[in-house]
């Protein structure tokens, strides 16, 4: 029985995914702004930073805007507010712009983000 029950809530889970996956993402959908914040702590932009440092820094996304949906393409083009705030260097650090990107799902149904 309980086989069962784990059988029947893992098929759930894939059926939720899935059906989440052959869509259109959110501006703001939570994945998205991970990915968002994944790419800032790549860039240039915090390149100097140790990475100790980087992981402490908080990005925050607010003012999502839709831009344009991409139906064929299933692409989402969005404009954003993002903060980081924190320390770096055991001094103050604020950084507030607005963000231009596009998140799609890809084929094996992982979150692409692109920056513009």
């Amino acid at each position: 029985m309980k086989n069962l029950v784990k059988i029947l809530f893992a098929s759930f889970i894939a059926v939720l995914l899935s059906a989440c996956g052959g869509g259109i993402p959110k501006c703001g959908d939570k994945d998205v702004q991970n990915v968002l914040t994944d790419i800032m702590l790549d860039s240039g932009l915090l390149a100097n930073v140790s990475e100790v440092e980087r992981k402490k820094l908080k990005f925050t996304y607010g003012g999502f805007m839709s831009e344009l949906t991409d139906k064929e393409a299933k692409t989402q083009h969005c404009k954003a507010q993002m903060k980081i705030s924190g320390t770096i260097n055991s001094r103050p650090y604020k950084y507030d712009r607005w963000i231009n990107y596009s998140a799609r799902y890809t084929d094996d149904k992982q979150i692409y983000v692109e920056m513009h």
